[in-house]
């Protein structure tokens, strides 16, 4: 029975790393904090071999938006979930090696916790 636990387990891990799109990497700094609150800079490199048309980011935690212009450089399509600007998507996308850079200004002093899904090339 643990043999084929074991056997199911590592099977699902090496689907599941099979069809993860690493593609995308999410790099943070911090531009500037003030009294309870912090400025960020996000930078979404394309470190795959295709052109990413459009993404989605999803806000998973830590972002507390005082205003909704607080958020820039990437789009809302619903609530927590961000797409690349119109004008990056019809210059033909993120093209690998390159990258889209975003802030925003969090209500908080520490980063918010963002994924990358719906990746579309």
């Amino acid at each position: 029975m643990f043999k084929k636990l074991l056997f199911f387990t590592l099977t699902f891990a090496l689907f599941a790393l099979a069809i993860c799109d690493n593609s995308i990497t999410i790099s943070q700094t911090v531009s500037s904090s003030w009294e309870g609150h912090s400025t960020w800079e996000v930078c979404l490199t394309n470190t795959g071999e295709r052109t990413v048309k459009d993404l989605t980011l999803v806000v998973e935690s830590g972002l507390t938006l005082e205003k909704p212009e607080n958020f820039w450089s990437m789009e809302l399509s619903s609530a927590n979930r961000y797409h690349f600007p119109a004008w990056l998507s019809q210059n033909g996308g993120l093209k690998n090696g390159t990258k889209h850079c975003f802030g925003y200004t969090n209500g908080q002093t520490t980063s918010a916790v963002f994924s990358v899904c719906d990746v579309q090339y």
